[in-house]
């Protein structure tokens, strides 16, 4: 509870001060949490930029490595074509062959994306082949053969990646059908591309340390892939977004997946090869592509944090600068507004108060008491135990005053001398006048000796006054009223406490 005598303009002015110290430190907290949002907000959306630039560049390279995919497959496409045509027209008899062999080998010095090319009969066995020596075994049992023998189709069909029988080199074979005239199976042309061709395609590709290209069959299948690990070969990517629901029928698309080979984090993008059952993908680590945001948002942060230090320094020294003026004016206002030997409001406070209060009773309607209070021969205790004493007499009295009070409206001053004056709003007569006992009967208590007063202890004489203000009535009424109680009490005996005009106490103390 705040004391009764603390002054209620000093009260206001305190929560003023405290108001204002908070509210430099509420707006250095506002002022970080929003340098923080803010910082959080752009080092999002640079995040998001980034990663979007990063999977711009995957959608691009894929598309242009489909192209180049593309022209490799249709050179080599072109290529069987031209044996398709000369083996069913001019037979695969010993006398043409020479004239075959010639431009198979014309092909394979001038295109470096073909490792051999082959023409085998309806019975798996090799008629010619563009190298001499590298005829393979028999290739009845062969994936392609297979599929040529047992399909009628004349499209270009492409094979898994396999070993080659004759050198062990990886090779994905295009193969097409070779018909008699009557249509029915009479052996396969296939032309076989180094896997290395596709490797070295890639070899100038910059993917990063953890980035990937792959290029696969429609259903998945891996012909080839860079980084190159022989065990990927064959594997599936049946299960990866890129062969799952609607992007199964998308030419070219993107999505972020760990991989379902090596299960790292990437932003992957896929585009489909025109014309043959084949598509690229592309994918590029997901942490290197944010590893300049990584760097930005350390420096960000590493400013964040200078520019949080300065504000909380700066706050912190204005806040303390606040503090010692609000220290510096309360003291002034203390000895403006308060008496400094007893510590109650002095004669200015009580004029300020006296004014207020009335005009507060006279708009409320409500009862304004009023006691007057002196120390009982107290000019006589100061010429017998001296003014130190008298001062510390005062003091005491004071504390008496202010112990009775408990309430933060009422008010305790020292209006001159050895008098002191109580304001007690919204108080009626009887319960002034208990108060008013109390006072007296504490400083009775106190048993401060004093030879000049009937019952030899200091006691102090009370004058009790008690109005309800109106428009025609001064303040002044209420002082004199108690003031003349006052006088009252001394003339009847002091150490006693006298009404005004006609109350009679009717209380029991």
């Amino acid at each position: 509870m705040l004391s009764p005598s603390t002054p209620r303009g000093l009260l206001r002015q305190g929560f003023k001060h405290v108001s204002l110290r908070h509210g430099v430190l509420a707006s250095v907290v506002v002022l970080c949490l929003l340098a923080i949002l803010l910082t959080a907000q752009e080092i999002w959306t640079a995040r998001i930029a980034d990663l979007h630039v990063s999977s711009l560049q995957t959608i691009n390279l894929a598309q242009s490595l489909s192209q180049q995919t593309t022209d490799s497959f249709q050179t080599v496409d072109a290529v069987l074509d031209d044996m398709v045509e000369r083996a069913e027209s001019d037979g695969t008899q010993p006398q043409a062959l020479p004239r075959i062999r010639r431009v198979m080998r014309e092909d394979l010095r001038q295109l470096p994306v073909l490792h051999n090319i082959f023409i085998f009969d309806a019975n798996g066995n090799g008629v010619v082949d563009g190298l001499p020596g590298w005829m393979q075994a028999n290739v009845r049992d062969r994936p392609y053969f297979i599929f040529h023998r047992t399909h009628p189709s004349r499209d270009t069909h492409i094979g898994p990646a396999l070993r080659s029988r004759t050198d062990g080199t990886w090779i994905i074979t295009v193969t097409r059908r070779l018909d008699h005239a009557d249509g029915s199976f009479a052996g396969v042309a296939m032309a076989s591309i180094p896997a290395n061709y596709f490797l070295d395609l890639y070899e100038h590709v910059d993917i990063g340390r953890s980035g990937i290209i792959t290029l696969a069959l429609a259903d998945g299948t891996i012909l080839m892939r860079k980084p190159f690990k022989r065990s990927n070969i064959g594997k599936s990517l049946a299960t990866a977004p890129s062969f799952q629901g609607n992007q199964r029928r998308l030419v070219a698309g993107n999505y972020e997946y760990h991989s379902v080979v090596d299960g790292v984090a990437r932003l992957f993008a896929f585009h489909r090869v025109s014309r043959y059952p084949l598509l690229i993908v592309v994918g590029v680590g997901k942490d290197e592509s944010l590893a300049d945001w990584r760097t930005e948002t350390m420096v960000r942060l590493i400013e964040l944090v200078a520019s949080i230090s300065i504000m909380v320094v700066l706050g912190g020294y204005l806040a303390r600068q606040i503090s010692k003026r609000e220290a510096a004016e309360a003291q002034l206002e203390r000895l403006v507004l308060v008496d400094g030997l007893t510590g109650l409001g002095n004669r200015h406070q009580f004029d300020a108060v006296l004014a207020r209060e009335w005009r507060r009773a006279a708009r409320t309607g409500t009862p304004l008491s009023f006691l007057m209070i002196d120390a009982d021969k107290f000019k006589d205790y100061n010429d017998h135990y001296g003014h130190q004493a008298g001062d510390n007499v005062l003091k005491s009295i004071a504390g008496c005053i202010a112990s009775a009070l408990g309430r933060p409206a009422d008010l305790a001053a020292r209006y001159g001398g050895e008098e002191f004056a109580v304001f007690l709003p919204e108080t009626d007569f009887p319960g002034a006048y208990k108060v008013a006992e109390i006072i007296r009967r504490s400083v009775v208590a106190l048993n401060i000796a004093h030879v000049g007063t009937p019952s030899g202890v200091v006691t102090v004489s009370i004058g009790v006054g008690q109005m309800s203000p109106n428009g025609s009535t001064p303040s002044s009424a209420l002082v004199k009223a108690a003031d003349a109680a006052l006088y009252e009490a001394k003339d009847g005996g002091r150490n006693r406490t006298e009404p005004a005009a006609s109350f009679v106490p009717t209380v029991t103390i």
